[in-house]
């Protein structure tokens, strides 16, 4: 694997913003080992885990920001350095007016990565439109598992949508889930999610993220 890290250029007050280069290499590894062809990315900024997926697939990658001229276009520079512009297919919108067009397009992709909005609405539109844009057995990967708002999705899917499985990784702050089945709720189906379980497992993120730093 080429080294992402000593290619791309991001500003050093705002490097904790990108992903760490673990998580960098473990998409890339995620994505290698499975054979995933067609990825989507919501949340682009520095362009570091776009570099990290696309450096997989050596393909076609589909990113979603509506604020990269705030980022001065570096993610697309850094795209760039690594020589994979004609391969990036970026949309400069928001994700819940681009991801309805590409579901009209019907468009679909084996792999997602969901690091945009932070709020809990916002992450859960992403994920409610990713999950109608995803093949059977595609994966999904949340960024900023720390954040109550990402662990409150995470907790309705694990309580109403059977037909994803959440896989255990080594990795902090993400979470990964496959799709292994159909959404065959029943029309009226809703099950609790905002659980003392969920609640708990919140805390202990932030204390495992605690003491690691």
């Amino acid at each position: 694997m080429i080294k992402i890290k000593d290619i791309i250029e991001i500003p050093k007050e705002n490097e904790i913003t990108s992903v760490e280069d673990h998580h960098g290499e473990f998409m890339h590894n995620l994505i290698k080992d499975n054979n995933l062809k067609s990825t989507l990315e919501i949340g682009f900024a520095y362009g570091k885990s776009g570099a990290y997926i696309m450096s997989a697939t050596q393909g076609h990658h589909v990113a979603i920001d509506p604020f990269q001229d705030d980022f001065k276009n570096i993610g697309v520079e850094n795209i760039g350095r690594i020589g994979l512009s004609q391969h990036l297919e970026l949309h400069r919108d928001f994700s819940h007016m681009v991801l309805p067009q590409l579901l009209k397009e019907d468009r679909r992709f084996d792999f997602v990565f969901i690091d945009g909005d932070h709020r809990f609405d916002g992450i859960f539109i992403d994920f409610y439109y990713s999950d109608l844009l995803l093949n059977p057995g595609g994966f999904i990967l949340f960024h900023d598992t720390w954040m109550r708002s990402t662990c409150m999705v995470e907790s309705f899917i694990r309580n109403n949508r059977k037909d994803y499985k959440y896989i255990k990784i080594k990795e902090n702050n993400l979470c990964l889930i496959q799709k292994v089945g159909k959404d065959n709720r029943e029309w009226m189906h809703f099950k609790e999610f905002y659980t003392l379980k969920s609640f708990w497992a919140y805390k202990m993120t932030i204390k495992k993220l605690k003491l690691k730093n």
